[in-house]
């Protein structure tokens, strides 16, 4: 499975009805997925808000109602509902990990409705004819569909082998408490797939039960070889997405999960926030999949994986590799995430789509902009490119004085003795910065901007 476009339509910043496409064309008769979609832009333009709306379609009526009882806030105009949409696809490549028989690919859009705290009267489709009610608080409403009804069904059922799809919030962490977990887990529900992106509080401790849960099964029995396979898959992604040399030592007495970083033993719980954070979201992920596909090879499953604010406690090294450490360890993932880091956005790769969002000065509305493969381009450059917008990567103080240097040099005939002594004092200043921001007066590369200067408007 894999999510073809999302709309929106009066939800939040987004006024009049935007769609936002993930695939591409391939022939004139068929469609890909982008494997990776990278969503950048400013705080408060939007990208949370999408993930969010994803999360709440790939969940399911009943699921979404769960994550999100009381919509407040999400209705723009509260004179008239709100609109989510989403378009998903099951193509033929799932048949062979699914084991369906699927003749072709198949297409299912659906949508809910949201309303806001005040009154408002809402369409909804009848047997026979358009029905109208009115609702007077926050609600989630699905529109009668054949097409929801059969999802409902047969997709949106926790397990459901061809319908996977989890959603990661910003706040992506294990427990700190010492406490002795229990060797007992229970499965994997559709709303628990997205908790954490609508409770920033809670911390995502299955993977250390299910350590737990797994550690018991193995000593209670020691050939327990389902046991063994699935701590065997679980330690190998775990230690893949980790930079250095890591290995899992095991489960202490007291519960804990013991790593070995680089030839120090240290537990889950003393660990830094990055290596915490990526094993919360690789260890999460790795547990779910293995509930859904217990007889395959999970890293092989297609399905959704959503993760808002991606580089959050990660070191720029690690930024740079994450995205393609995700990639190639669960390589038919579809993965959306959100993310400030120019890092992360080189490092999703050639095949990756980035999209930018922007809010209108004038107009207000939100503008999404699709951003030519960066991953040929280094920081510096993707920083002053249309992916990020800024017009200096220098600090402000630094850049206010680079300003101030080119327009004293420009004026240097004229100018009289005091702002000399400025232009001077600045000269020496910009000779620290590296020779691209510096040329001498009377150097060719001094007369060109002399000259740009002069002739652009």
């Amino acid at each position: 499975m894999w999510l073809k476009s999302v709309k929106l339509e009066n939800i939040k910043c987004f006024d009049s009805t935007q769609e936002i496409f993930f695939s591409r064309k391939a022939t004139k008769y068929s469609e890909k997925p982008y494997r990776w979609v990278t969503l950048l832009g400013e705080n408060g333009v939007g990208k949370s808000t999408i993930l969010q709306s994803i999360g709440l379609l790939l969940a399911g009526p009943e699921a979404a109602k769960e994550l999100l009882p009381r919509p407040e806030g999400w209705v723009r105009d509260l004179t008239r509902p709100g609109k989510l949409t989403a378009y998903v696809c099951q193509d033929n490549d799932d048949e062979g990990v699914y084991g369906g028989d699927q003749k072709e690919r198949k297409h299912f859009a659906y949508s809910y409705l949201v309303t806001g705290d005040q009154p408002v009267e809402v369409s909804l489709a009848g047997r026979k004819r358009i029905r109208k009610e009115t609702y007077t608080e926050p609600a989630l409403i699905e529109e009668t569909s054949l097409v929801l009804s059969w999802l409902r069904a047969n997709a949106f059922a926790s397990g459901n082998r061809g319908w996977f799809a989890t959603g990661y919030g910003p706040f992506r962490r294990l427990t700190r408490e010492h406490r002795v977990l229990l060797p007992s887990l229970a499965p994997p529900t559709r709303a628990s797939n997205f908790a954490t992106q609508f409770n920033d509080d809670e911390p995502i401790s299955s993977f250390e039960r299910w350590m737990v849960y797994l550690d018991f099964r193995m000593l209670k029995d020691t050939e327990d070889k389902q046991a063994q396979k699935m701590r065997k898959i679980g330690e190998k992604v775990i230690t893949e997405l980790l930079p250095g040399n890591v290995k899992i030592q095991g489960v202490t007495k007291e519960g804990l999960i013991l790593f070995e970083i680089n030839g120090q033993k240290v537990a889950t719980v003393a660990m830094s926030d990055g290596y915490r954070s990526v094993i919360a979201l690789a260890g999460d992920l790795i547990w779910r999949l293995l509930q859904t596909f217990p007889d395959d090879d999970p890293t092989q499953a297609s399905g959704i994986v959503l993760i808002d604010e991606l580089d959050i406690h990660l070191h720029p090294v690690w930024q740079r590799q994450i995205a393609g450490w995700l990639q190639r360890t669960f390589p038919n993932l579809q993965f959306i995430a959100a993310t400030h880091s120019p890092l992360i956005a080189i490092g999703a790769g050639q095949e990756a789509l980035t999209l930018r969002f922007d809010t209108d000065k004038d107009s207000g509305e939100v503008t999404i902009q699709r951003i030519e493969d960066l991953s040929i381009y280094d920081v510096d450059q993707v920083l002053r490119s249309p992916a990020f917008g800024l017009v200096s990567t220098y600090s402000p103080q630094t850049q206010e004085k680079i300003d101030k240097y080119h327009q004293l040099n420009f004026e240097f005939p004229n100018l009289d003795p005091e702002d000399k002594r400025e232009y001077e004092e600045l000269r020496q200043f910009m000779k620290q910065l590296p020779s691209s921001a510096y040329a001498e007066p009377g150097e060719l590369a001094d007369r060109i901007n002399k000259f740009l200067t002069e002739k652009l408007p």
